[in-house]
């Protein structure tokens, strides 16, 4: 891939990329699939230049997800499992606190009382007990009535505590995707993941897509055949919804079995069956919407984070396991208010942050990683701090809260540094971490923060160069606005859901003019709209939190937008219009694509 720079003098770099195709090769892909060559440039940049994977990927099906048999530890947990039910044996979940743990504990909930099983859930508090399997809440589950344990969205660098379990005389089936090392494995009674064993088609599944293909195949376990009832088909199809929740909130990659399960579930979302999901769509006033996964990104998943955020996610797995319509209306509500809470300290902590970054010259080109930390920090929101942060500032962020001489917090990544692997660079001054590339939890001793600092940054800084800390804007396809219509935006819809691996498509025009003042909208002004014109056409756009920039746009002012093509529509009207990621004041002649 040729990715060709647009220097027009803003802080943001503009790239807009070429496809390894060639033009031939997209405008022959145009063709076979009787699509717009803008289109194909997408499907080709997402590596599906060949015809037949660009149909399947415009098309997904569900006869394409993997035989659930083949994931690594699933048929032996399933048999582990089948036998538990039929045994009249206690089964504990041990999920996440997160929205993939809620609904990877939701998923095998389901699934397991449907069969008759005696089936509860664990949820760790966050801050008390801290993330992942921990050896005290083993031994009390344990001491109950020795249940068969289930570790969904965790477990799998828990050696020590499956050792725990084991010495306490019950089967543990840990379930999980984060990061492993190969040689110190948990002595399990299962280990199901989707990574652990080479073969397996897909290895990006998340927590809830691990726990759907468990489900799946302890169905067909527990029936004996491929060929399922229907009242377990339908359930499956209903799964779906949670595991699609999941899949979009933890920030998977949505392509191959991902794709499926997100695309299948966001369908299946608005029939469900499922009192705590109905409810959290009328609270969040979804009821008239088409759910998307912007929709599950930013309203749903939210709320469902917010609960163990800011109190105990137990709520949230209630809600969305046996919670009856009353609960769960009040649940439901009650997970707004959390929200409500954390976007409060989630804005003052930005701000706290930000400041104490340009302080302490983190913002410099050679400091190209930040380790923050502070002892009022609440450390429910410091995940979502430092994904502000990432944005604000284009390099990994390590945001602590400080509680006596500990400190634990979060971490978050930018495109090309694993801060998983960066943590195992530095793990000699870690208590614990785990996660994946792009997010992770750690903690340590206070007193180690700043030779870990030290270190963190020398380990980034190797990797990233000062002009990577430029924040990137990545454009898919250069277009003329008479390009940009009503039937190309349907077309890129199909390519939806989007997130990452698939991001929304982002275009560009260039040298286009202000038709006339913009006018400033929102509450408080932050948002412009006006009107752009190229020859003999216009279009309408508008630049969500660009409302500051309405002086600088004069009537006959030539400018750049890059933008993602949405449709509007207004009184019964439709039309395309731009939503502006960006936009540059050009007055120069046109710089050849």
């Amino acid at each position: 891939m040729i990715d060709a720079m647009l220097e027009t003098g803003t802080q943001n770099r503009w790239q807009v990329k070429t496809s390894s195709d060639g033009v031939s090769g997209v405008e022959a892909l145009a063709r076979q699939l009787r699509v717009h060559p803008i289109v194909a440039q997408m499907l080709s940049l997402r590596g599906m230049g060949d015809p037949a994977r660009a149909k399947q990927f415009l098309d997904p099906k569900l006869t394409d997800l993997h035989d659930p048999a083949d994931l690594p530890g699933a048929q032996q947990a399933a048999k582990l499992i089948i036998k538990a039910v039929r045994a009249g044996q206690s089964i504990v979940i041990y999920g996440d606190y997160d929205v993939d743990g809620i609904t990877a504990s939701a998923i095998l909930w389901h699934m397991l009382k449907v069969m008759g099983a005696k089936v509860s859930t664990y949820v760790p508090h966050r801050i008390d007990e801290g993330y992942g399997l921990n050896c005290e809440a083993i031994l009390q589950i344990a001491a109950k009535d020795k249940p068969l344990i289930i570790s969904v969205d965790c477990g799998i660098t828990a050696v020590k505590q499956a050792q725990t379990a084991r010495d306490a005389g019950v089967d543990l089936i840990i379930t999980d995707h984060h990061e492993f090392d190969a040689k110190a494995l948990p002595d399990a009674a299962a280990l199901v993941h989707p990574r652990i064993e080479a073969g397996y088609p897909f290895g990006d599944l998340c927590g809830a897509g691990v726990a759907f293909k468990l489900a799946w195949e302890v169905a067909r376990l527990h029936c004996g055949s491929d060929r399922l009832p229907a009242e377990l088909r339908d359930l499956l199809m209903d799964l779906l919804s949670f595991a699609a929740l999941g899949t979009v909130a933890d920030v998977v990659p949505l392509i191959d079995e991902n794709r499926i399960i997100t695309t299948y579930g966001l369908g299946q979302i608005k029939r469900t069956r499922f009192a705590g999901l109905n409810a959290m769509i009328t609270t969040a006033k979804l009821d008239d919407e088409k759910i998307d996964a912007y929709h599950v990104g930013f309203v749903l998943g939210p709320r469902l984070n917010a609960c163990g955020r800011m109190g105990h996610a137990g709520d949230a797995v209630h809600l969305l396991t046996d919670a009856n319509e009353d609960e769960a209306g009040r649940l439901a509500e009650f997970l707004t208010q959390e929200n409500d809470r954390r976007r409060v300290a989630e804005r003052q902590i930005v701000k706290e942050a930000k400041q104490m970054v340009v302080d302490c010259h983190y913002d410099r080109d050679d400091s190209r990683a930040i380790v923050l930390g502070n002892e009022d920090w609440h450390p429910g929101v410091l995940g979502i701090v430092a994904s502000r942060l990432v944005d604000a500032f284009a390099r990994p962020v390590v945001m602590l809260s400080f509680d006596g001489d500990e400190a634990h917090g979060s971490a978050r990544s930018v495109d090309g540094i694993s801060i998983h692997e960066a943590l195992i660079h530095c793990e000699g001054h870690l208590t614990t971490f785990g996660g994946h590339a792009m997010a992770a939890g750690l903690r340590l001793d206070r007193d180690k923060v700043d030779a870990f600092r030290e270190q963190m940054i020398e380990y980034v800084n190797a990797r990233l160069s000062p002009e990577d800390l430029s924040p990137l804007l990545p454009i898919d396809a250069a277009c003329d606005l008479k390009d940009v219509t009503i039937e190309l935006v349907q077309q890129l819809d199909r390519l939806a859901p989007f997130g990452r691996n698939n991001p929304s498509p982002v275009l560009c025009v260039r040298h286009v003019h202000v038709a006339q003042p913009p006018r400033r909208v929102g509450v408080n002004g932050d948002h412009l709209k006006f009107t752009v014109t190229q020859e003999k056409q216009s279009t309408d756009a508008i630049a969500f939190g660009m409302g500051h920039m309405a002086g600088d746009l004069s009537a006959g002012t030539t400018i750049d937008v890059a933008f993602e093509p949405k449709m509007n529509e207004w009184q019964g009207r439709r039309t395309a219009q731009l939503v502006v990621k960006d936009l540059k004041i050009s007055n120069r002649s046109p710089v050849a694509m």
